[in-house]
């Protein structure tokens, strides 16, 4: 019985060690982790500072209102040719198109018939004068025939400018560019009637474009002529061009209820025609709460941040 007893006495102290081992090792643990999880965890203080205000659009590169220039033929006839396309680059002087004038044969004949008359007049003019001079007739006929004289130059020079426009002779019309620029639209073809109203086509002063902003209405009376702007296109986000607002329309869109805002970019030689960007406008500076921005938590489409409460 004694031996039994001695037996259980050490079985039972054997247990009741390693439930104490395993307690303080659990214990241990636990003590570690939280340890661990304070390492882990830090907290910041929200810092209070001016943070700039802006809207956000989107806009393209367009002529500005005086840097389009219209091509029109100086007399009506038939397009012969265009020589140039869309988004071409043309020099002063550079040949556009040419346009053919149907009635050059009559021009021409014009010509000649007052070639001859004015001859004729200017021989009775002289003539007329030269017996006004002995008294021989009364001042009255020599001034009509100076009048009818000086009608006949002058529609002998006009005839000749037209055709001094149509190319001379033959009728062709050389339409050349007046500015260095670059071909905005063609609004003409091959064989297309025009006359002196026709725009045949339009060229843009690259000195003279604008990024205009389509901006939501609501967003509108924040904005103000001389508002900093900044643009970037996408496959050059690091690349910020800078710009100030130099006008707003007065205009809504009634489809997308958007309305223009022009800006004048300072660095222009890099935009082209029709470039699309990515814009903000600055408003103004508000005082905002500032947080790192690895303390934000991102889920369900939200960001979240944890505050420690006393």
């Amino acid at each position: 019985m004694k031996g039994v007893s001695i037996s259980r006495i050490f079985l039972y102290a054997a247990i009741l060690t390693s439930l104490v081992l395993f307690s303080c090792n659990e214990e241990s643990k636990s003590s570690d982790n939280e340890k661990n999880t304070k390492k882990q965890i830090q907290t910041v203080e929200v810092v209070y500072q001016e943070v700039p205000d802006y809207i956000e659009a989107t806009g393209l590169v367009q002529p500005d209102k005086d840097g389009t220039v219209k091509i029109t033929s100086k007399l009506p006839g038939i397009v012969q040719s265009i020589n140039v396309q869309v988004g071409d680059y043309v020099k002063k002087g550079q040949v556009l198109a040419s346009v053919k004038a149907p009635d050059t044969t009559d021009l021409y004949s014009q010509k000649v018939a007052l070639s001859v008359q004015l001859s004729q007049a200017e021989r009775i003019y002289k003539l007329k004068k030269e017996l006004y001079e002995v008294g021989a007739i009364p001042k009255a006929e020599l001034m009509d025939a100076e009048t009818n004289y000086n009608v006949l130059k002058a529609q002998l020079k006009g005839i000749e400018e037209k055709m001094k426009l149509l190319g001379g002779t033959l009728g062709l019309s050389v339409i050349t560019s007046p500015i260095n620029g670059i071909v905005y639209q063609i609004n003409s073809h091959v064989g297309d009637s025009v006359d002196q109203t026709t725009e045949i086509l339009s060229l843009v002063n690259p000195n003279k474009i604008m990024v205009v902003a389509l901006v939501q209405d609501k967003d509108v009376f924040k904005l103000k002529e001389g508002d900093d702007v900044d643009f970037s296109i996408d496959l050059f986000q690091d690349k910020k061009f800078q710009g100030v607002v130099k006008y707003i329309s007065d205009v809504v869109d009634p489809d997308t209820k958007k309305i223009k805002v022009f800006i004048e970019p300072k660095e222009k030689e890099a935009l082209k025609i029709n470039m699309f960007f990515n814009i903000r406008i600055y408003t103004g500076k508000r005082t905002h709460g500032v947080i790192p921005q690895k303390a934000l938590i991102y889920k369900d489409g939200k960001f979240y941040v944890y505050v420690e409460e006393n």
